[in-house]
């Protein structure tokens, strides 16, 4: 590992706004991280991340291994690199594992407990990529399992009240509806997913204020939502629409993504946790939601080409990108990305979590794509 001044160095020094360079530098380091981190696990997924405080990488976590599948398949193609879709289908038969006679899929900390709703639409991405490489249809099976005990539990109101983690519905269930949605859209499945997924957009659109903000975003309700929370809901919202071609979902994406370009610090990053009223109310930054908010603005600019969503998205990449230490001996750290920076943040603090190199990686593939006037990622999720 290397020293700790290095590391605090890296979570505190002045921030460029410069654009990557090379990317592709930044790219392979963060591949190689999740690479170490599913190997870490030893179990076909992938650690849910390492923990500075303790020295060790954590087990395996179900959800974010799930939609991790579609990022490396999108690397693959990218770096031509076939490699990564071997792992990925490992990946895959990793979660078949850990589906429930429900169909479900519990969370990490909770293996042996009734399955979780965010947790579940997040796998399906997953075995959707695996099938759409493999043609397998233990994949495509798992996956509609999955939907089937989804939509059978959900609310009349389209929330999801049941199943929830920490018993909390929430709006980031836009991408369980988003996973829906996919799964319609690639195997022609029931309609009634459709119809699902669009109740869940309706319930989460009732909960938007009229600045963009959204009221149940949080894990809690006692505290204010994670900027990684916010962007979570902003992705579902924004996907559906345009699998739906219905531009009042898209519009409730551009809103909330507008209030935080307009709340972007001058060194590209967002604050961790953004109050009712888009308070900032944390000094830290949440590099996940960065990342995830990057590639929001990058989908903003590919549908209307306005300059400042590519601005903004270049500077939140940016930001993320300088906190990536890409030299040393410490593999634990190397190509990571933390949960907040400075690293002593309140989220995922001294903590790297696979799922923000993750959307690292997906905020890089989008950034190429885009500067290339290349065509979108393949893969969802």
């Amino acid at each position: 590992m290397p020293p700790f001044s290095h590391l605090l160095y890296a979570h505190t020094a002045t921030r460029r706004t410069a654009p990557i360079t090379p990317t592709h530098r930044h790219l392979t380091a963060a591949l190689g991280w999740i690479e170490r981190a599913h190997a870490a696990a030893g179990d076909g997924g992938i650690s849910k991340g390492y923990d500075l405080l303790r020295a060790r990488w954590v087990p395996s976590y179900p959800e974010t291994t799930g939609y991790t599948i579609p990022t490396l398949l999108n690397a693959a193609v990218y770096l031509q690199q076939p490699g990564w879709q071997t792992t990925a289908l490992r990946m895959a038969d990793y979660l078949l594992e850990q589906s429930t006679p429900e169909g479900g899929v519990v969370h990490w900390e909770r293996r042996g407990d009734p399955p979780v709703v965010f947790d579940t639409g997040q796998v399906i991405f997953g075995w959707l990529a695996a099938y759409r490489l493999s043609g397998e249809r233990r994949y495509l099976e798992a996956a509609q399992r999955a939907a089937d005990w989804l939509v059978s539990i959900q609310d009349e109101s389209g929330a999801w009240l049941r199943h929830q983690h920490l018993n909390t519905p929430k709006t980031i269930d836009t991408r369980v509806a988003w996973a829906l949605l996919e799964l319609s859209a690639q195997t022609g499945a029931r309609d009634d997913y459709t119809q699902f997924a669009r109740r869940n957009l309706d319930w989460a659109l009732q909960q938007q204020e009229p600045d963009g903000w959204f009221r149940h975003c949080a894990f809690t309700p006692q505290e204010p939502p994670f900027t990684h929370t916010l962007a979570y809901t902003i992705e579902g919202l924004l996907h559906c629409g345009l699998h739906l071609k219905e531009d009042r979902y898209v519009e409730a994406a551009r809103h909330g993504a507008e209030a935080l370009l307009r709340l972007q610090r001058p060194d590209g990053s967002l604050a961790g946790t953004y109050a009712e009223g888009w308070r900032p109310n944390q000094t830290y930054t949440c590099l996940t939601g960065n990342c995830q908010m990057g590639i929001v603005w990058l989908q903003l600019y590919r549908l209307q080409p306005a300059p400042r969503y590519l601005k903004a998205a270049r500077k939140a990449i940016g930001f993320v990108a300088h906190t990536q230490i890409l030299e040393g001996n410490g593999s634990e750290i190397r190509g990571g990305i933390a949960g907040s920076a400075p690293i002593w943040g309140g989220y995922e603090r001294f903590k790297y979590p696979n799922w923000a190199a993750k959307f690292f990686v997906d905020a890089l593939l989008w950034l190429s794509a885009t500067q290339d006037n290349a065509p979108a990622p393949l893969y969802a999720g």
